[in-house]
């Protein structure tokens, strides 16, 4: 019996996180099209959307820590929802020096209208599976959500930091 693409690993078209961005941009695609076509807003900006609408008011910093993106970005994305008038940065009264993000009304509508749409997207692409294929794929899915987490903190201190802005390998690159 040959060997599957992932027991294989032999080129890129057979690495697990080259076929699963494969898979996201594809499928995303057509989230991309529908939140930007449709609300005239980013995927980033509709992400934020949905984990506030079902989280409740969040930090930013926490907002961001959710979603495992880093603050700056967030924050602009904030900024963005802000100025569209779907996000309200407030001060608590207690703690002059903290923000709380929540949605507007026209936030929550927004996100009434757009996951059903979104939902809608992912069913389809999941009907390849039989639902004790889908089952045992959220089992598999949880589990190498895990051991790369975990991976990530064994490994993180040897990893070289990135220069995406330079395109250049660490601090060293000339």
């Amino acid at each position: 019996m040959p060997l599957s693409p992932s027991q294989r690993l032999a080129s890129i078209d057979d690495l697990l996180l080259y076929r699963l961005g494969r898979l996201s941009s594809v499928a995303g695609t057509m989230v991309v099209r529908l939140c930007e076509g449709g609300y005239g807003i980013t995927r980033r900006e509709w992400a934020v959307v949905a984990q506030l609408y079902e989280n409740g008011s969040l930090p930013p910093s926490a907002l961001a820590e959710r979603m495992h993106r880093d603050r700056a970005r967030t924050s602009r994305t904030l900024t963005a929802l802000g100025h569209k008038q779907l996000v309200l940065r407030t001060i608590p009264a207690n703690d002059r020096r903290s923000a709380l993000v929540s949605l507007t009304p026209a936030g929550r509508q927004l996100y009434e209208a757009l996951m059903p749409q979104i939902q809608a997207i992912n069913s389809q692409i999941l009907k390849a599976l039989q639902p004790e294929e889908a089952a045992r794929f959220d089992e598999a899915l949880e589990r190498l959500q895990a051991r790369a987490q975990s991976l990530l903190t064994e490994l993180s201190p040897d990893l070289p930091k990135a220069n995406r802005r330079q395109g250049q390998r660490g601090k060293d690159a000339s």
